[in-house]
C-alpha cells in the first residue's frame, strides 16, 4: 500500500473480509435446521432502515451512501462521468440488496425442510451474485477513483476528506466497520490508517479506532501497531 492516503482501501478490505466470511457461513449452512439457517439469514438482513445493526446488507448499503456523500461529491467536479458510472453501480448494488433481502424474508417463516433447502439454494446463488458484483465494484473504485484523487488532492486534503467520512458515521456504526476493517489490514496499512487518524484535528476517531484495534487484534499485532504509531 502506498504511503499516500488511500481513502478506499482500508474499509474495502473490511468489506471483503465480511463478504468472504459470510459466503463461507452460507456455504456450510444446513437450511433444514431452522435455527441455524435463520440466524445466517438474520445476519444478512434485518430491518434495512435500522441505523445501527449487525446485518451485513445494512452495512453494505450504508457504505455506498457514505461514499457518495463524502468521496464522490469531492471527485465529481474533476471527473463527472466516472462518478456517474460509480453511482450507477451503487444503484445496481442497492437493487440486488433489496432483492436478496426479500429472499431472506421468504426463508424465515418456512418450516418444510425440502422447501427450506430450495429457498436456501436460491439465497446462496443470489448472495454470490451480489458479492461478485460488489467485489468487482470495489476494485473498480480503487482502480479509477484513487488515481484521480491522488492527482487532484494533496495528502492534507485527503486526510480532511477521510476525517469527514469517519466523523459523519455514528459511533456504533463506525465501531462495526472497524471491527471488520482493522483485523483485515496488514501492518503497513494499519500504520497509515491509525497514524493518520492520530494527527487529525479534533474531533477525530483515533481513540475509538484504537479501542477496537485492542479488542480485535491478537497481542503480537496489537503490540506491533502501538510501536509503529508511537503509542507505547
Amino acid at each position: 500500500m502506498s504511503q499516500r492516503e488511500n481513502l478506499f482501501r482500508p474499509i474495502h478490505k473490511g468489506i471483503r473480509a465480511m463478504i468472504y466470511e459470510l459466503g463461507l457461513r452460507l456455504g456450510i449452512a444446513d437450511f433444514r435446521d431452522i435455527h441455524e439457517s435463520n440466524e445466517v439469514a438474520a445476519q444478512l438482513r434485518r430491518d434495512l432502515s435500522v441505523t445501527t445493526s449487525n446485518c451485513i446488507l445494512c452495512l453494505l448499503q450504508t457504505h455506498s451512501t457514505h461514499e457518495e456523500r463524502d468521496f464522490f461529491a469531492a471527485v465529481r467536479p474533476f471527473d463527472p462521468e466516472l462518478v456517474t458510472m460509480m453511482m450507477t453501480e451503487h444503484g445496481e448494488i442497492v437493487r440486488r440488496i433489496v432483492s436478496l433481502g426479500k429472499t431472506c424474508d421468504e426463508l424465515l417463516p418456512v418450516t418444510d425442510p425440502a422447501r427450506r433447502i430450495e429457498v436456501g439454494d436460491r439465497l446462496i446463488l443470489e448472495a454470490n451474485d451480489l458479492f461478485a458484483f460488489y467485489l468487482a465494484h470495489l476494485n473498480n473504485e480503487e482502480a479509477t477513483l484513487v488515481p484521480v484523487m491522488w492527482e487532484r488532492f494533496t495528502d492534507e486534503q485527503l486526510r480532511i476528506l477521510r476525517g469527514a467520512f469517519y466523523n459523519h458515521i455514528p459511533l456504533e456504526r463506525f465501531e462495526e466497520w472497524m471491527r471488520w476493517t482493522i483485523p483485515a489490514l496488514n501492518p503497513n496499512e494499519l500504520e497509515v490508517l491509525l497514524s493518520g487518524m492520530k494527527t487529525d484535528p479534533p474531533p477525530n476517531r483515533f481513540t475509538d479506532a484504537m479501542r477496537v484495534a485492542e479488542g480485535t487484534l491478537d497481542e503480537p499485532r496489537w503490540s506491533q501497531l502501538k510501536v509503529r504509531i508511537g503509542e507505547t
